[in-house]
């Protein structure tokens, strides 16, 4: 796969990308708390019916997706965490987290793991600095040639 690399404002690029990242977390947070106080609501309703064994039922059917929506606020709101520390302004020279890269395989910004995202019509890869290829690009720098899944791969450039 060959990359047109040439008359892209990156600047502007790396700004929608991380825009589009923090809408898309705060949308899933959004979902989630409506969720929640939905699932509260319930809870609070729930009235004690002449069945016992039915009323428990449903209390620990409600307690078991509070603690997943919980779980899911909590690893969301990391993710978020994650995005707002980072500046989308500031132009990258080695790979860290806000840098977006460009490898023969396609773009990638390095904040959260997101996975693919499209921006302005291409294709991106939101990846975190812990996953596999997060690890594998880690600090390093343009024109650098990293192994990863038994292959080399160049990296073309960073902004």
């Amino acid at each position: 796969m060959t990359l047109k690399t040439t008359h892209i404002n990156y600047s502007k690029l790396k700004k929608a990308i991380n825009t589009h990242c923090l809408e898309i977390v705060g949308n899933r947070l959004s979902t989630i708390e409506k969720n929640l106080d939905s699932l509260m609501h319930a809870k609070h309703n729930e009235t004690k019916s002449s069945a016992g064994d039915k009323y428990e039922t449903g209390r620990a059917m409600i307690q078991n997706e509070e603690e997943l929506y919980k779980r899911q606020r909590a690893e969301t709101s990391k993710i978020l965490d994650q995005l707002l520390r980072i500046d989308p302004d500031k132009a990258c020279n080695h790979i860290e987290p806000g840098a977006l890269v460009v490898l023969p395989s396609g773009y990638f910004y390095v904040g959260a793991g997101m996975g693919k995202l499209t921006v302005q019509e291409k294709d991106f890869f939101a990846i975190s600095l812990s996953s596999p290829i997060g690890q594998a690009l880690k600090n390093k720098k343009e024109g650098e040639v990293i192994n990863f899944q038994e292959r080399e791969i160049m990296i073309l450039k960073i902004y």
